[in-house]
């Protein structure tokens, strides 16, 4: 008869995004756990809600099983002490208790070590303190008298297996056979020896504890309601799981705002709606912004009016704020406002905001001029992209950013493509249907520069989080690369840049290498996701360029390539030449040693394709399958039939020179060394 283990942690608020982390957690230690000691389970489920984290393991044994361990003793005919050394290590009398193994053609004494059962009991009630001390949190606390740590202080852990609870300590409590119901309905105490009782129960005293339950909850009232009034709500995944995740029992309430805060932009009132409030907004038929906005509460319709007036007054005051700014910011003019920036800090070491807005302006035209690409509009607007940064809005709504300094730049009269750019460059991606380029360089040009100031001002990047928004910048910058089909090196773009930060009178210590291998790891991340093979991405970068449009061509054409007949046999006759390549500390070869044709044909297509393959970014080696099978043929009739470790030292040290000059040539184009790996 198999048993189920049921473990609720119940407390203070717990944020929704550890919630995930909690799950996460349990479940990664409770699988190592079990896995340690070879217990055999069905399935492990976690859930949580605002106060309390569950975990459930169907059919467990009661008993672990008998486990017999091999272990490896000295030889035989080892000397004396360490044969003895070994029976007492483990507990022996004689060798009779041994038995003999024949390893690598060595005679070994093996012992074979029984573990005896253990009841699962015993095993969880050791390890589960162990095991609540190892969550990696990213913010904790303590509280009260102990050294144990949550997110939250801990009220209550409900743990039973098999029916029986589970005893042991941690944060200053004693687990129990008993939780608690809804905070909000009195939080009702009952007990429960099994996962089906304690699921009832949890819904009969206003918990559901299953998040997507209580997200299809809310989505179907949303949903209903539209359906009532005729209106449209693109559902926000991410709002979804957050409102979800703040209740225990969702109750869906519906209300209006006053039509004459529609004087407010769109944009600042649909973040203040769901950003600042976690609430629900609509749109009309026609694409609209509607007046009707939802939020959801534990609370029940017993206080429905109540709620819904104290949640449309603080909705009022939040616009009425907003109002208050966006009238005191446009008594100063972007132009004005620009020069604020030099009152705003960059990056410490990186200077302020207002040189950086210079460096962005430059580095737009720079691009633009790499590209040869012309700018349609007065370069002087570029200097105004982060003036928005200095206004009363964006100080009180920071996710604005951008949004509001388009807004302003609108009713400045710049130009259209000017201030849509304003708007959209802090979008991490972009629709196939959005075309305004200028949007795509200033987006590219200001997060390049973001990724600078970092590394100027931090040095490195340490740790598996992002808290600066650098890996997602990087990201960004190479996809809109990869779907505009941007060709740029980025190389080109740090070396001015730099250059633009030194005359700025802000030093610069970091290396381009290290912003190499920094986007490098970016992109090769990238690629992996999309299907393509981690050497195949490898062996596409060349000479430290930084252009993820060209790589990606690189790689799209290298991975097709592969999988042809011609690739199969341009790889083969690769290895033949990669396995005697050497580095050569005089490069020169002499014609005059040559004494087969088969080296002066080798010698005469070598120049042809180092010529070719010296424009690299404009032409690439598969591009032209003939010269591809020609360098097939041409190494594959030199290995067969001259002798490269000739007896002649001169004979085979040209020879080597020529393998080497082809090596460093096809290199121009891709590292084929690395599909040897």
């Amino acid at each position: 008869m198999m048993s189920e283990f049921l473990l609720e942690i119940y407390g203070e608020e717990i944020p929704s995004s550890t919630q995930d982390l909690l799950e996460l957690e349990l479940k990664r230690l409770f699988e190592e756990l079990l896995k340690r000691f070879d217990i055999k389970f069905d399935k492990i489920i976690t859930m949580s809600t605002s106060r309390r984290v569950v975990l459930f393991i169907k059919d467990l044994p009661k008993i672990t099983k008998k486990k017999i361990n091999l272990i490896k003793g000295p030889k035989v005919n080892s000397k004396e002490s360490a044969i003895t050394g070994f029976l007492k290590s483990n507990s022996l009398k004689d060798t009779s208790q041994l038995s003999k193994k024949e390893i690598n053609g060595n005679l070994y004494y093996l012992y074979e070590k029984q573990s005896g059962e253990k009841k699962i009991s015993n095993l969880l009630e050791e390890n589960l303190p162990i095991l609540l001390r190892s969550i990696r949190w990213i913010k904790s606390m303590r509280w009260g008298n102990h050294e144990d740590r949550w997110i939250r202080p801990i009220k209550n852990i409900l743990c039973i297996f098999d029916k029986k609870v589970i005893k042991f300590s941690y944060a200053g409590l004693e687990s129990c056979n008993h939780t608690y119901g809804n905070y909000y309905f009195g939080e009702k105490k009952f007990k429960c020896s099994n996962y089906v009782t304690y699921r009832k129960q949890l819904e009969k005293y206003y918990v559901i504890v299953d998040r997507l339950k209580r997200e299809k909850k809310i989505k179907s009232k949303i949903e209903e309601f539209c359906k009532r009034k005729n209106l449209v709500l693109d559902i926000n995944a991410s709002l979804l799981k957050r409102t979800s995740d703040s209740v225990e029992n969702p109750n869906v309430f519906f209300g209006e705002f006053d039509k004459k805060f529609f004087k407010l932009p769109e944009f600042l009132i649909e973040n203040i709606v769901t950003d600042k409030q976690d609430f629900f907004s609509f749109k009309s038929q026609n694409k609209m912004l509607s007046n009707n906005f939802c939020f959801v509460s534990n609370l029940n319709n017993n206080k429905k009016k109540q709620l819904i007036k104290g949640t449309q007054n603080v909705l009022k005051a939040r616009f009425s704020d907003a109002s208050f700014f966006l009238n005191e910011d446009q008594k100063i003019g972007l132009r004005e406002r620009n020069s604020h920036l030099n009152n705003i800090i960059f990056y410490q070491n990186a200077g302020n905001l207002y040189e950086r807005s210079v460096r962005i302006s430059l580095g737009v035209q720079f691009i633009y001029k790499k590209i040869n690409k012309k700018i349609n509009f007065e370069t002087d607007y570029l200097s105004f992209s982060n003036a928005d940064l200095a206004t009363e809005l964006v100080n009180e709504y920071p996710g604005l950013q951008g949004k509001v300094g388009g807004y302003y730049a609108y009713n400045e009269k710049f130009p259209k493509e000017v201030y849509q750019a304003f708007s959209d460059q802090y979008e991490y991606e972009y629709s196939v249907n959005y075309n305004n380029f200028l949007t795509f360089i200033l987006s590219i040009t200001q997060k390049f520069d973001a990724i600078l100031g970092y590394f100027i001002s931090k040095k490195s990047l340490k740790g598996t989080g992002d808290p600066f928004g650098i890996r997602r910048a990087a990201l960004s910058i190479i996809k809109i690369c990869l779907e505009k089909k941007i060709d740029f090196n980025f190389n080109e773009l740090f070396s001015y840049l730099k250059k633009i930060y030194q005359e700025q009178n802000i030093q610069v210590e970091m290396e381009y290498e290290t912003l190499y291998e920094f986007f490098k790891k970016r992109i090769e991340i990238l690629f992996e996701e999309s299907g393509f093979y981690t050497d195949v991405i490898r062996a596409s970068f060349a000479d430290n360029a930084m252009n993820p449009h060209l790589t990606f061509l690189k790689v799209n054409k290298l991975q097709k390539f592969l999988k042809t007949k011609d690739g199969i046999s341009f790889l083969q006759a690769f290895k033949r030449l990669d396995s005697l390549n050497e580095e050569c500390q005089t490069s020169e070869i002499d014609e005059n040693l040559f004494n087969q044709k088969e080296e002066m044909q080798f010698y005469e297509f070598l120049c042809l394709i180092d010529k070719k393959l010296n424009n690299l970014g404009k032409e690439c080696l598969l591009d032209d399958n003939s010269i591809v099978n020609k360098t097939t043929l041409i190494i594959n009739n030199f290995f067969d039939n001259v002798i490269v470790n000739d007896d002649n030292m001169e004979l085979r040290k040209n020879r080597k020179k020529l393998i080497n000059h082809l090596h460093k040539a096809l290199k121009k184009s891709y590292n084929f060394s690395f599909l040897l790996n």
